[in-house]
C-alpha cells in the first residue's frame, strides 16, 4: 500500500496557487498525523469496518437521484450557521427521499470530521458518500472503518495510477466511487482508466464548481455530458439550487445532483430536501 503524504498533492495543472492545492497540502499533513495516532490495524479492528456497504449505485439509480450533502462552511461561503444538528440533518435528508447522504469530512476549510462520518452512518440506512480530498490509500480504510459506503476520488487531485490503484483498492473492501472532474480532459483521464471496469461499482460526476476559483457554473454539465462513456451513471454536483434546474439535466441524461449548500443554508436543511424533491417529482 502506499503512504505517500509527502508528495505535493494535486496533478493537475499547472497553477499551484489554489484553494486546491491550499487544501489537499493541508490535507496531507493531517492524514501524517492521522497515520501516528490510529495505525491501519486499528482501522481494520473498528466496527464498521466489517459492515457490508448500501450501494450508492443503486441508491441513485431507483430513488430521487438527490445526494444531500451536510456541510458546516465552505472556502466561499463561510460557515452554514445551521441551527439544527448533524443527526437532525441527516434523518431529515433521508425522511425527504435522498437517495443518499455526502458527509463532509474535512475539517480546515469544511469545518468537518470523521466524527460526523461515524454519526451520520449511525442515524441513517441509505448510502453514505465521504466527501473528502483522498490522496493515499489510508484515506479508503479510514472511510470504511467510520461508516461510508462510497467515496469521492478527485481527478485533479490524483495522476491516473493513482486514481486506478486507489479505485481497486476501495472495491476491494466493498466502497463505491464517485469520480469527480471539471473539464474535458479530466473525464478523458477517468474515460481512460476505468474502461475495463464495472460500471455499477462507479460514477461519474461533473463538479460545476471551478476548485481552482471555486465558481460555479451548470453549464458545465452539460458541455462534459456528451463524452460520458456509455452506461455510467452522471451525476451533477454543485451550484443547484434550482428544481427546475434538475429538471432540465434530468432530461439530457443526468441521473443524480449532489446538493448541499441550497440545503444548508436553510433554517431546516430537511425540510428543504424534502420540498425540493417534491418540486422535481412534479
Amino acid at each position: 500500500m502506499r503512504h505517500n503524504t509527502d508528495r505535493m498533492p494535486c496533478t493537475s495543472t499547472r497553477k499551484m496557487e489554489n484553494i486546491l492545492n491550499k487544501i489537499t497540502i493541508q490535507t496531507a499533513r493531517d492524514l501524517n498525523t492521522r497515520k501516528k495516532n490510529t495505525p491501519l490495524s486499528n482501522l481494520i479492528e473498528m466496527t464498521h469496518y466489517s459492515r457490508k456497504t448500501i450501494s450508492l449505485h443503486q441508491g441513485i439509480k431507483n430513488g430521487s437521484g438527490i445526494i444531500a450533502e451536510h456541510k458546516r462552511q465552505s472556502p466561499s461561503k463561510g460557515s452554514f450557521e445551521c441551527v439544527v444538528t448533524l443527526q437532525e440533518v441527516v434523518k431529515g435528508y433521508e425522511k425527504a427521499g435522498a437517495s443518499a447522504i455526502s458527509c463532509l469530512t474535512d475539517h480546515p476549510f469544511f469545518g468537518g470530521s470523521l466524527e460526523d462520518l461515524i454519526a451520520t452512518r449511525k442515524q441513517i440506512n441509505i448510502p453514505v458518500l465521504r466527501k473528502d480530498f483522498m490522496i493515499d490509500p489510508y484515506q479508503i480504510h479510514e472511510s470504511k472503518a467510520y461508516g461510508a459506503d462510497a467515496i469521492l476520488l478527485i481527478a485533479a487531485c490524483l495522476n491516473n495510477e493513482e486514481l486506478k490503484s486507489m479505485s481497486l483498492e476501495a472495491w476491494n473492501i466493498g466502497l463505491e466511487i464517485l469520480f469527480e472532474v471539471h473539464d474535458l480532459e479530466e473525464l478523458n483521464r477517468i474515460k481512460e482508466i476505468t474502461a475495463s471496469f464495472d460500471t455499477s461499482k462507479y460514477i461519474i460526476g461533473v463538479n460545476n464548481r471551478d476548485l481552482k476559483r471555486f465558481q460555479t457554473d451548470i453549464q458545465n454539465s452539460k458541455d462534459l455530458l456528451p463524452h460520458f462513456p456509455q452506461g455510467v451513471l452522471a451525476i451533477s454536483e454543485s451550484g443547484i439550487s434550482n428544481p427546475e434546474v434538475v429538471k432540465e439535466l434530468k432530461a439530457l441524461g443526468f441521473q443524480g445532483f449532489l446538493i448541499g449548500e441550497n440545503f444548508m443554508k436553510t433554517e431546516n436543511p430537511g425540510t428543504s430536501c424534502e420540498q425540493f424533491i417534491k418540486s422535481i417529482q412534479s
